[in-house]
């Protein structure tokens, strides 16, 4: 078949339809319009973030983004970093860290003014108890591989999240960390935008 008689039949098609379109009969039906909600965008938007930001925090957290600057050893397990405003005497409560496969930094933060009170550093699959200064306090959580020291952190892998409700430390008791995310977990946390502000 040549391309005049590809065309021809074409014109025939169109020319039957037409022709079943005026009688208002024939094997002609018009497909149903689909109308879609000038928000349906943005809901698809939405859920697919939701689904992608989780997926990011995780990425830092295991390595995978491009990092080609030289390591520097993490710190112990157990070190901390406290302010030198905090009085020895406040130290009453305690801070139980479990962390994932990747080194962590826990910190608390005055909610108030956003001042450093204190940080503990757990390597990778590691869990530790230390003592904690009492009162009500916002933590943070910094995660990653490839430590570079307390100004990068953990470099373009630095994982950054916010736990979501302010936390309290009473004297002689203390809060437990799991940092294994699970989907019944109930610390609810939110990926910071911004980095860590260097200790």
């Amino acid at each position: 078949m040549g391309l005049a008689d590809r065309d021809y039949m074409r014109e025939r098609r169109r020319a039957e339809s037409k022709a079943a379109r005026a009688a208002g009969g024939g094997w002609y039906r018009p497909s149903p319009r689909i109308v879609s909600h000038p928000w349906q965008k943005w809901v698809f938007l939405l859920s697919a973030v939701s689904i992608l930001i989780p997926m990011y925090g995780e990425a830092q957290r295991k390595g995978w983004l491009p990092d080609f600057t030289v390591s520097l050893p993490f710190p112990e397990t157990g070190s901390v970093t406290v302010a030198r405003t905090i009085e020895r005497s406040s130290i009453k409560s305690t801070l139980t860290v479990d962390a994932s496969a990747a080194n962590a930094v826990v910190q608390l933060f005055d909610p108030a003014t956003n001042r450093h009170i204190f940080s503990v550093y757990v390597a990778g699959n590691n869990r530790i108890t230390v003592p904690a200064p009492t009162g009500t306090f916002r933590m943070r959580l910094i995660e990653g591989k490839k430590w570079h020291g307390t100004t990068r952190y953990f470099g373009p892998n630095t994982s950054y999240e916010t736990v979501a409700e302010l936390m309290t430390f009473e004297p002689r008791s203390g809060h437990i960390i799991d940092l294994h995310r699970k989907p019944d977990g109930n610390l609810k946390t939110r990926l910071m935008l911004s980095q860590p502000e260097k200790l």
